[in-house]
């Protein structure tokens, strides 16, 4: 076997967790920008973004497998090549041979095109398409229209007209939040103790019983967005 042959089969596999989105971006200076979006849109839309950062402690070795672990438990990666930052370019060749679903991100924002024509990175990925935005309301604009056309956020939408259609306007309003605020839980692994779900919800400003919050899980699970699994272990996973 040789060495290439070697190295693939000897990476870890694991399964993609259906909601998940891995964000590849610089981490000093487009990094806030993403953070600050993605708060947002947790609000509207049921994927869940993932950025992996160093902490001060983390070994680098430490840092690259938690980066391979998160790409490959993703259904879809987005890489922001701004700046042509090295690790972003790493990031993406990752995706490029694992075959992920990726989308290449550049601001053409002035200062950003000055600091792209210095990195020898963007010319790596030139013939790669791009996805391109000049502020941050363009970027804004662009991941909330990748969120719309997610698998995962059809599903979630067909879910609640099929299911609340006769509901009253408020009542939607409610519901919608209650299942958002259920798939969020479980950012992250893709999945969570029932009770620590239950517990953090029924702690929520929104004031969720414990029967509305139960009906809404059993739903979903019928409906196929997680799974429920019953007994004292119990976990609500995304499915």
């Amino acid at each position: 076997m040789d060495k290439k042959r070697k190295s693939a089969a000897s990476t870890p596999q694991y399964a993609a967790i259906p909601n998940q989105v891995f964000l590849g971006v610089p981490w000093k200076t487009v990094r806030p920008k993403y953070e600050r979006i993605v708060k947002k849109l947790r609000m509207s839309y049921p994927i869940s973004f993932v950025i992996v950062g160093r902490d001060q402690n983390q070994e680098a070795e430490n840092l690259l497998e938690a980066i391979k672990k998160r790409l490959q438990t993703s259904s879809y990666a987005i890489f922001d090549a701004t700046g042509g930052n090295a690790n972003v370019s790493l990031e993406f060749g990752f995706a490029d041979a694992n075959d992920i679903p990726r989308a290449l991100y550049l601001s053409v924002h002035r200062a950003s095109k000055r600091a792209s024509k210095e990195s020898p990175i963007i010319a790596d990925l030139a013939g790669k398409k791009q996805n391109r935005y000049s502020q941050t309301g363009a970027l804004e604009k662009l991941l909330r229209q990748f969120c719309e056309n997610h698998a995962y956020t059809k599903r979630f939408e067909q879910f609640l007209s099929s299911s609340f259609r006769r509901r009253s306007k408020g009542d939607k309003k409610r519901l919608r939040s209650l299942a958002l605020k259920i798939i969020h839980q479980l950012d992250g692994d893709g999945k969570a103790r029932r009770a620590d779900v239950v517990q953090d919800l029924q702690a929520d400003a929104a004031r969720y019983k414990r029967d509305e919050i139960d009906n809404m899980i059993s739903q979903m699970h019928t409906t196929g967005l997680i799974e429920s699994v019953q007994g004292p272990y119990s976990t609500v996973t995304i499915t």
